[in-house]
């Protein structure tokens, strides 16, 4: 295994955590998503049991930490968004490996403006941002169109068509929408209306990016609706879930930038701190990619990038789980060493 140091095939416990106020399509997608993954451990011949919480974790204890690697699914506790790291961290005071990055990286991704000035940092390109904490300050943003994000959401959680905004007014509007639907401050770039991509990289020591690929909006004439929402990604029903394309390897008739958004992201990956497994988005600006989010422990349904990106190499969906076990393996302690205690 590269990149590892699996010393046998672990048993897997697959962590999930499961919403008793979800309603019926959010059960029915995350049963659906634990299937595929139970499907591709079973393909590849892996022991396994399957976890599901909602605020309690104490069932752990009867899983020993040197038999048990754990496949960590668990996005947040009790129903509180964003709580990921929390799960991480119970998970290493229990002494567990899991898959998917740690909990301070799970805190860093949390702060879209710390991501910014990370990216920053690292000399990577990302593109002039600001956060706004009052509608009265949109004037004070000069850069059209723009799009706005809270702060502290995470993937596309509050972005929608009405996060495109194309001058002072609108802009307040949004800053406001964010103020009080999520009691967040909001972070405003400028929109790219240009070509997207996904790429996704995996591994630690050495991390490899895998072949992007390209969010096609062609079959959309306004720029509000080139943009990747929670409609887009979960709704089956709507047209982009079913009519977007998504090209891989991509882009086809660019091989000089799918070499640099490879590059790219495996910049990102290492400056962010991620492991086993990220996704990076860009857009082009010219023809340098611009990161506009970085994501650990990233989506995995079969119309994500990863699974696709992979089978694009010659990986199954068991075999992508394989390799990504592989890496966090190496991290599972020894049977002497001793449990942690609750």
């Amino acid at each position: 295994m590269p990149d590892g140091s699996r010393r046998t095939k672990p048993k897997i416990l697959v962590l999930n955590n499961e919403n008793p106020g979800w309603p019926s399509v959010d059960l029915i997608w995350a049963h659906e998503m634990l299937e595929t993954l139970l499907s591709g451990l079973r393909e590849q011949g892996y022991s396994y049991e399957s976890f599901a919480y909602f605020d309690d974790l104490s069932g752990l204890e009867h899983y020993e930490p040197h038999e048990w690697l754990i496949w960590n699914w668990g996005e947040e506790l009790a129903g509180k968004p964003w709580t990921e790291a929390d799960v991480a961290a119970e998970l290493e005071r229990r002494g567990f490996a899991y898959t998917g990055s740690t909990p301070d990286v799970f805190r860093l991704l949390q702060n879209r403006a710390e991501v910014k000035r990370r990216l920053e940092a690292a000399g990577l390109p990302t593109l002039p941002s600001r956060v706004l904490l009052d509608a009265s300050e949109a004037r004070e943003w000069k850069l059209y169109p723009a799009i706005v994000k809270g702060v502290n959401q995470h993937a596309s959680y509050g972005i929608d068509r009405e996060s495109i905004v194309t001058n002072a007014a609108e802009l307040a509007q949004r800053i406001k929408f964010i103020r009080t639907d999520f009691a967040d401050d909001a972070l405003v770039e400028p929109f790219l209306d240009s070509r997207e991509f996904h790429v996704a990289v995996w591994g630690n020591d050495q991390p490899e990016a895998l072949p992007p690929m390209e969010l096609d909006y062609s079959i959309f004439s306004d720029m509000r609706d080139r943009l990747y929402t929670y409609e887009w990604k979960f709704d089956r029903s709507s047209v982009g879930f079913r009519d977007m394309k998504m090209p891989c390897p991509a882009p086809a008739d660019r091989p000089d930038w799918q070499a640099r958004l490879m590059a790219v992201a495996i910049e990102a990956y290492r400056a962010m701190g991620l492991r086993d497994y990220g996704r990076m988005d860009m857009r082009m600006l010219g023809d340098e990619p611009q990161i506009l989010d970085v994501n650990a422990n990233p989506d995995l349904d079969v119309t994500s990038v990863l699974p696709i990106s992979s089978h694009a190499v010659g990986c199954s969906y068991g075999a992508m789980l394989d390799r990504i076990i592989g890496y966090a393996a190496g991290r599972m302690p020894a049977r002497s060493s001793a449990r942690q205690t609750t």
